[in-house]
């Protein structure tokens, strides 16, 4: 399974894509929302649902991306319905997502996008050689981190620690991470130094998960372009396309109410995932903003100035 980003914008990166594998990115976003929201589902932990995991209306958005491209080209859907069930269906805009921090952190990350290039290259040189000229066609996938151990998660509501690390997973909660949380909820600064190699940064979930209100994990870098891309233009409808009995299998009841959860958990995103250039704006959208938190690595500090928002900052560094 892989969702196919060459560019950081998803109507851009459909726009490229041949028709073969646009037309499977429908069924693939699929397979990965529900691998991200039923319970009785597996793929769990492959690195394309570990990357989007907490990001369902995104994964959406992109999906949706894949379906107008195909449509453009002549073709007849019919999975739309069947990816707006995760949102309830509304359907998810790329500049709330963008504006509201819900689009996910490695977006706009150019090893991961190059890496996507690299591969189509490589896999249909005669499609992608002059789309891409120039990139090599030897690059392994970039395969970003979960963000999340699992989502929905409680975000701002203000948990007890020990309530918080079991949400969380966590065995324990070191001194540390525990100095840390009583310095945030006692309206003070905090520092934790992190492994480059640590998997999501636990100390800023609990953090996040003790706060009443809403937190912004903030990442260096430039943000998401402001725009998805440009549409091809529309092409005559060519033939209709079938959708496989496999993939249309209704959902279990428990699936079905996980993915109601979901849904719901959507309504009030309090974890909003932002670059520094974004905050103002999303401060200015979310009045309840309580926690703001830093992580990047030391040579990166620099590129995180501490915020003048009047709430308490969390500043997580990854050793280099």
């Amino acid at each position: 399974m892989q969702t196919f980003l060459p560019h950081p914008g998803f109507v851009a990166s459909a726009r490229v894509l041949d028709d073969r594998r646009l037309g499977k990115q429908r069924v693939e976003t699929f397979q990965v929302l529900r691998a991200l929201t039923w319970p009785d589902y597996g793929w769990k932990n492959h690195p394309v649902s570990r990357m989007w995991r907490g990001f369902v209306p995104a994964l959406v958005c992109y999906g949706l991306a894949c379906i107008e491209a195909w449509e453009r080209r002549g073709r007849v859907d019919a999975t739309r319905g069947l990816l707006l069930e995760f949102t309830g269906g509304r359907v998810p805009e790329w500049g709330e997502l963008r504006d509201t921090g819900q689009l996910p952190p490695w977006l706009g990350d150019e090893a991961v996008h190059r890496s996507h290039r690299s591969r189509l290259v490589a896999k249909e040189p005669e499609s992608y050689a002059a789309v891409f000229p120039g990139e090599a066609p030897d690059l392994d996938y970039v395969w970003p981190g979960a963000s999340v151990p699992r989502w929905p998660l409680p975000v701002g509501q203000g948990l007890a620690v020990a309530q918080a690390a079991a949400e969380l997973g966590l065995a324990e909660v070191d001194d540390e991470q525990l100095a840390a949380v009583l310095d945030l909820q006692e309206g003070g600064d905090a520092v934790v130094h992190l492994p480059h190699d640590a998997g999501p940064a636990s100390t800023g979930l609990l953090a996040a998960l003790c706060t009443s209100g809403s937190t912004a994990w903030v990442t260096p870098g430039t943000p998401p372009p402001a725009h998805p891309g440009e549409p091809e233009e529309p092409r005559p409808t060519v033939e209709a396309s079938k959708l496989a009995a496999s993939i249309a299998r209704p959902p279990s009841p428990e699936a079905a109410a996980a993915v109601r959860a979901q849904a719901a958990a959507q309504q009030d995103p309090r974890l909003a995932w932002v670059r520094p250039s974004q905050l103002a704006t999303l401060a200015g959208l979310r009045p309840d903003l309580a926690l703001v938190v830093l992580e990047g690595t030391e040579e990166q500090e620099e590129q995180l100035p501490r915020p003048e928002l009047g709430v308490p900052v969390l500043r997580l560094v990854r050793s280099g």
